[in-house]
């Protein structure tokens, strides 16, 4: 089964012009997001795929699907480590 990413909802969030500022509650860390990686957040408010996520980012960004993909989950992934997103599967 393809595993879905949700955000974390202890995670609370601002933004700072076109960045997001995070802290994460039970480990008192704060995170920045880059313009991209704020869109790929604002997207995870519900459950979504690698898959789904790329075809949102392709509609709006000049990139090829493998890098995209590639890319998506190298930040996605990261935001699992950091406990920011969780999996659901």
């Amino acid at each position: 089964m393809t595993p879905r990413y949700i955000r974390n909802t202890k995670t609370i969030s601002g933004r700072l012009h076109d960045e997001l500022v995070m802290m994460d509650l039970e480990k008192g860390k704060y995170f920045a997001l880059n313009p991209v990686a704020t869109h790929i957040w604002d997207l995870l408010e519900k459950p979504l795929t690698i898959d789904d996520l790329c075809t949102f980012l392709l509609e709006e960004y000049d990139v090829s699907e493998s890098q995209c993909r590639e890319e998506v989950k190298e930040v996605v992934e990261e935001m699992v480590k950091l406990g920011v997103v969780s999996i659901e599967l």
